[in-house]
């Protein structure tokens, strides 16, 4: 019994030639493209890190990689888990979308290098559909700003004019008030894209020093 167990676990093997390799690995690639694109289309962030957009493609590439080696080798299986838990991630994730990104690589990477191509480009596919359509429209991210403006005390009833007129929702969060100087904090929602030209409007009024619109995302404009 014992012979046999440690034959198993020693010998059996899947063997993957050189042309599957390449098959499987181009595979992933492709797979990876879309998952490329798919976050370059749906980012809003201030900033788009292409560095970790090209880090999820080779993550899907590496993960097809590890699971070629493995195969259906249960000794290397194990002795992969007991090598990879010792590996720290220190970078830390701002973002849950790009958790969910980095997941959505693993598990593209996993389906093909087991070869389920089917399951890869189906699933890809589909999650990048939803991606697409959760990032514009009325099922878009939110669109709440914070408007901060700074100015002199004697214009605070033109500027509340202004930004009542444009915004009927608006909600004064703050009011700071120091000798002649004055500093609104208002929550508003940008519901058209000419909305974002309130910035130019309250510049024009004379006394307006600063004008800072800045998204929940951390995105700002102004």
């Amino acid at each position: 019994m014992k012979e046999k167990l440690y034959d198993y676990l020693v010998n059996n093997n899947s063997q993957v030639g050189v042309l599957k390799t390449v098959e499987i690995l181009l595979f992933t690639v492709l797979v990876a493209a879309i998952i490329f694109f798919t976050y370059r289309y749906t980012y809003i962030g201030v900033m788009y890190n292409r560095k970790f957009n090209v880090s999820l493609v080779m993550l899907c590439v590496i993960t097809a990689m590890v699971m070629i080696v493995i195969g259906s080798n249960i000794a290397l299986s194990l002795g992969m888990v007991g090598a990879l838990s010792i590996v720290r991630f220190r970078t830390a994730i701002k973002d849950s979308r790009d958790t969910m990104y980095i997941f959505w690589s693993i598990c593209a990477g996993i389906c093909c290098g087991t070869q389920s191509y089917m399951i890869a480009l189906i699933g890809t596919i589909f999650l990048a559909l939803i991606a697409i359509f959760f990032s514009f429209g009325k099922f878009g991210y939110e669109s709440r700003y914070v408007l901060i403006i700074r100015a002199t005390r004697n214009h605070e009833e033109e500027i509340m004019q202004t930004i009542f007129q444009t915004f009927k929702d608006s909600q004064m969060k703050a009011k700071n008030t120091r000798e002649n100087q004055l500093e609104l904090v208002y929550q508003i929602q940008l519901k058209r894209s000419d909305d974002k030209g309130i910035v130019q409007k309250l510049y024009d009024i004379d006394g307006v020093n600063t004008v800072n619109l800045v998204a929940q995302n951390g995105e700002t404009i102004g």
